[in-house]
């Protein structure tokens, strides 16, 4: 081995002389590169999406201008209708949600990523939307109107024509702890009125409130759960907001500027038997995201839960509400050993189209509640402006059901949707 190397020395330095040239050609087009000015790169074309981009993925209408009246043909024509008139503070306020904003965005982008499987040679002729709840009540179609702040800001009418509008379409209003108007005036516009209601530390102070509602007429009472303090809202924070001179939280008058009724942030569940026992309404929560919470609501007996993340307003990156739905419905029905749950399940957050509100009520929600589509009728036509954004919602629901095959509620089950990661063949298999 030795002799052979030895004889191939002699013939090997010629291949080091060129590995050595190489290197040093190397090492001039590295000493080049070093010395070209980086001004004079090409810089990278990529820009971040914005908020409106990512918040739009599956409702592309980005028009800067203000449509005209008949070009409000749906949602997304009134929230950019509502941006060119409001300014941008209250925007803002109404429109954004906590940190990056990506579950802001996922609540209603994740609604495109399940697909509608619909049937065919179905008498479709004849629809029933209409939904009896187990607070008695019966509603027209599956949508109702989420609690909504401050209304007095989107219009002088606030709240009293939120109320008006929801009680002519034949649903429900959820009347916000933190309404401009005060309970009992909201009350004489519309006999179908839950209250929403944020327990405070002084406890007598919640009761006489919970009174208040009794008297003026309400039917329920949901409980918002998922706001211990309010999240980060960056929007707010730059924009510094507050309300407009003229409009105040009249709902609690000055009562609210005293430490003891700040939100109660101590809350447990035992403090639902204590709501309870203090009155005879029936009693909802508010703001369940998770499988467990929805088993323990569901064990103290509660009328029914809403799914919700708070409209994206409290903790970013939470699951979106549509994707939590299926394992809360499954917890549910395994917790009551039957498929009947004796609790309706409401669900809300990126709601923007008549096709999301039938992919939620096949994976299970009784109905939704619908917010800042109703906040950007209110703005641009008042009381007609939250009609309008109803009855858009209303008819695309009754176009998906009829363009699906079904004929009423009931027939609503999962068999008509896909989810993330299924496939038609596992549809088939359940059959």
């Amino acid at each position: 081995m030795f002799g052979m190397g030895n004889k191939g020395g002699s013939s090997s330095s010629k291949p080091r002389q060129q590995d050595k040239r190489k290197t040093t050609s190397s090492e001039k087009r590295t000493t080049v590169a070093k010395q070209k000015p980086y001004e004079k790169q090409t810089p990278s074309n990529f820009t971040p999406p914005t908020r409106d981009e990512l918040l739009n993925a599956h409702h592309p209408s980005s028009r800067k201008r203000k449509p005209n009246a008949d070009q409000l043909v749906n949602v997304q024509d009134y929230q950019t209708s509502a941006r060119s008139q409001l300014n941008k503070s209250t925007y803002e306020y109404f429109s954004s949600g906590s940190d990056d904003q990506v579950t802001l965005a996922e609540n209603q982008n994740f609604y495109a990523k399940i697909k509608l499987v619909p049937r065919v040679f179905v008498n479709v002729s004849n629809i029933d939307t209409s939904v009896s709840l187990s607070t008695g009540q019966k509603i027209n179609f599956p949508i109702m109107v989420a609690p909504i702040s401050s209304q007095e800001v989107l219009n002088p009418d606030g709240e009293r024509a939120t109320a008006r509008a929801s009680e002519a379409m034949g649903t429900i209003m959820c009347t916000s702890t933190l309404s401009s108007v005060r309970l009992e005036k909201t009350a004489q516009e519309s006999k179908s009125l839950w209250y929403q209601l944020y327990i405070l530390r002084d406890r007598e102070f919640t009761k006489s409130l919970i009174k208040k509602v009794e008297a003026a007429g309400y039917k329920a009472i949901v409980v918002t759960v998922d706001a211990p303090q309010p999240g980060n809202r960056e929007s707010d924070i730059r924009n510094k907001s507050m309300l407009p001179e003229g409009v105040t939280l009249s709902r609690l008058l000055t009562d609210l500027q005293s430490e003891t009724n700040e939100i109660d942030n101590s809350l447990t569940w035992d403090d639902l038997d204590w709501i309870r026992s203090i009155t005879n309404l029936p009693v909802l929560v508010k703001g369940v995201i998770s499988p467990l919470d929805a088993v323990l609501a569901y064990r103290k007996k509660c009328n029914g839960i809403i799914v919700s993340n708070h409209g994206a307003r409290q903790m970013d990156t939470t699951v979106s509400t549509i994707e939590a739905l299926p394992a809360i419905m499954q917890a549910l029905r395994e917790e009551a050993g039957t498929n009947e749950i004796a609790m309706d399940v409401f669900i809300d957050g990126g709601i923007r189209r008549g096709s999301d509100i039938l992919k939620a009520v096949c994976l299970g929600a009784k109905a939704v509640f619908v917010g800042r589509p109703i906040a950007w009728g209110l703005s641009v036509n008042g009381e007609q402006g939250v009609k309008d954004v109803l009855s858009i919602l209303k008819r695309e629901f009754e176009l998906a059901c009829t363009l699906c095959g079904i004929t009423s509620m009931k027939q609503c089950n999962k068999s008509f949707v896909l989810l993330p990661g299924q496939s038609l063949q596992e549809l088939r298999s359940k059959l």
